[in-house]
Parts: C-alpha cells; structure tokens; sequence
C-alpha cells in the first residue's frame, strides 16, 4: 500500500537523530513492503517562510499535506505527535478521501497534560492511535468509532547493531544517558548512583549533571562500549510508560537496569532486565553482576533477544496496520490485551 507518514524526522539536523522512532516506523512499513512518502511536518513549517518558525509556517505546511495526499493518493496516512496538523486538515483529507485511514503514534509521557491536548482535539479524526502508555490514561482519547492501543518502543536492526551481550571486554561498566533539566530529584538519584557505583566500577553520564550527551553515531558507538546500563524516566509510576532508553540498551546487548515500572514486567520479564527497588538495590544488583559475568551474559542475551524478535520495527508496524486497517491480528502479540 502507500503511505504518508508525517512526523518529526528532523531533516535539518543533517543526520543528528537519525535513530529516531520516526525512521524506525517508516523503515519497518518499507520492510513490510508498502511505499512510505515521509513528510517531515516541523521541517515545512520552518521551510515555507521566510523567518524559518514553525508558527508562521504552521498553515502552509497544512495546506502542503493536503496537496501531498492528493498527490500520493495513500492508503494510510500516518501521524507521528505531528501537534501542528490540525483536525480541519485532517477532516477535510477525510472528506477528498472517503477510503483512507488514518492512524497517529505518540511515544512521550501523557503526564505532562498541557503537552496532549492537541491530541484529544483530534481524537475524533483518527481510527486508531498507539501511545507508549497503557492503562486508564489512554481512555481520554477513546471515541466510538476509533482505537487505542499501547505502543511498545520500537527497535530497528539496521539502527540497534550492537551485541553487548557477546562481548567480554568494555571501556564504560555503566552509563546513563538521558537529561536531569530542571529534575532535581533525577539529579540527586543519578549524582548518589554515581557516586556510589564509583568506587567499584567505571560509571559514565551522558547528558546530566553537567555531561554532554550524544544525537550522532558517537551516541551508539558509545554504547557499544558499555557493559551495563540504567533505564530511569522521569516518571517511574506510569502503567507500561518507559522511555525508549530501554530499547537502546537492552537492544544493544547492554545488561539494563531499570525501576519497577507499574506492568512493565510484560514487556520485560525478570529474566531479561533487572529490576530494582531504590537506590540501594540497583547498586547492590550492579555490583553483583559487575562481577558474576555469566549471569550479565544471560540476562542482557535474553534481553538483545526480546528486543529484537518482539519489538523490531517490522513487527510492531505490522500489528498498527492490523488494527487500523481491522484485519485479523497476524500473530499473537503480546500486548494485545491493552488496546480499548
């Protein structure tokens, strides 16, 4: 079939981010062997005028989309966030187009409740959304001619290249990647963590307290050398909610540590990340398996595997086509109990 996908892609960052969902979804639909137009909204926006701003762009980059559907004739058009298309745009393509779907994805927290609201404006323009959060939070999107449905984070083997979990030898025995702006409480817990691992293995931060952090290879390359790795949100309490952190590390082959997050054990089990219960626990767990290597092996093996096989980008792309497009579900996901 064809596809628009209009998202984020950053284009004019010349090739910064380029792990970004937004081409792991579109690379996972190629894969599945549909045509993909990627239409990359924000970049228009800046584009199309002469100050370069998003919000003087913001109606021609509209009136662009609905001339890109006219041209594509798709059968899928697919948001990413996309919070500057507007319902008028996407009804009136509903309108010019009587058979087309029309699906969003959304990957950041819906906790930040002044940041979703261009989401529930549209709620009734599409057939289905998938967001990174499942539970009682994705009820406020729900229509009764449209589907929810959780979003696991996806992962992307021409992207996620690295196989931690088979290596013997690292420069970094930790790392966290991830920014503490304005988190103080992040800050305290990662400044402690630090501390404390320290003084028994080496420890690296990229992007908090101070430390640059990485939108290029060096971001992947760098975790090529890591041997263990904290995935830690900003919120911890959220049904299913994780940052993409988790794909990144486990992967990468990289032994994952990560807090209990509320249902995150049926995305990850026990037996591929490890689960801790407060600062004390996640350092006593990585000094443990700082030095039982056979046990890091299996676990972080058991994670590249998970990661991979349930949530490589063709099959996760294949299950949003299955729901938008009401066809029976080609396999037996694992997170099929949480779509309302």
């Amino acid at each position: 079939m064809r596809i628009v996908h209009a998202a984020i892609f950053n284009t004019f960052k010349y090739g910064h981010e380029y792990y970004s969902m937004d081409r792991k979804i579109s690379n996972g639909l190629i894969r599945e062997g549909h045509f993909v137009y990627d239409f990359s909204y924000r970049d228009v926006c800046r584009a199309e005028n002469p100050f370069k701003t998003t919000s003087i762009g913001k109606g021609k980059m509209n009136r662009l989309l609905i001339l890109t559907v006219d041209a594509v004739q798709p059968h899928l058009l697919l948001l990413g966030h996309s919070e500057m298309i507007t319902a008028e745009t996407l009804n009136h393509i509903r309108t010019t187009h009587p058979d087309i779907r029309i699906g969003l994805w959304y990957v950041d927290p819906l906790f930040h409740t002044d940041r979703i609201q261009h989401l529930i404006k549209r709620r009734g323009c599409m057939d289905a959304m998938f967001i990174t959060t499942g539970g009682d939070l994705l009820r406020q999107f729900k229509t009764p001619e449209n589907r929810i449905a959780f979003l696991p984070n996806i992962s992307d083997p021409s992207v996620d290249i690295n196989t931690n979990h088979e290596k013997e030898r690292f420069d970094i025995d930790f790392i966290f990647g991830g920014s503490d702006s304005k988190e103080p409480e992040r800050q305290a817990f990662l400044k402690n963590m630090t501390a404390a691992l320290g003084k028994t293995m080496r420890c690296e931060l990229w992007g908090a307290l101070g430390n640059p952090f990485y939108t290029d290879h060096q971001f992947y390359e760098k975790l090529s050398r890591a041997k263990m790795g904290l995935n830690l949100s900003r919120r911890n309490d959220v049904y299913l909610y994780t940052s993409n952190r988790i794909t990144q590390l486990a992967g990468s082959g990289i032994l994952t540590f990560s807090p209990r997050v509320p249902g995150l054990e049926k995305v990850y089990s026990e037996n591929e990340v490890v689960y801790f219960d407060g600062l004390d626990d996640l350092v006593k767990k990585a000094n443990y398996f700082h030095t039982h290597d056979d046990e890091r092996k299996q676990i972080a093996s058991a994670g590249w595997d998970r990661t991979h096989r349930s949530y490589n980008c063709q099959r996760v792309t294949r299950f949003m086509l299955d729901l938008l497009f009401e066809q029976p579900f080609s396999e037996p996901y694992e997170w099929i109990s949480e779509i309302i």
